[in-house]
């Protein structure tokens, strides 16, 4: 089965998208963290690369980002 996965937030650390991913999960939405080891190797403030980001399945991205305004 081929998903459409979106990119919902972006992180300046793996710490944040974690506990945000925890959140999205207890929930029952299932998400990916993209970008971890490359943030380690090029910090944001030297590259878009940076930045460590969640991804939703694009049917989960209405639900997900009011989850995760609720606790922003």
């Amino acid at each position: 089965m081929n998903e459409n996965w979106v990119i919902i937030r972006e992180y300046a650390t793996g710490f944040e998208a974690h506990v945000a991913k925890g959140v999205l999960e207890s929930n029952g939405v299932i998400c990916v963290i993209n970008n971890e080891i490359m943030s380690s190797v090029y910090p944001m403030a030297f590259s878009s690369l940076g930045f460590v980001k969640l991804l939703v399945r694009q049917e989960d991205e209405t639900l997900a980002n009011e989850m995760l305004a609720e606790v922003d």
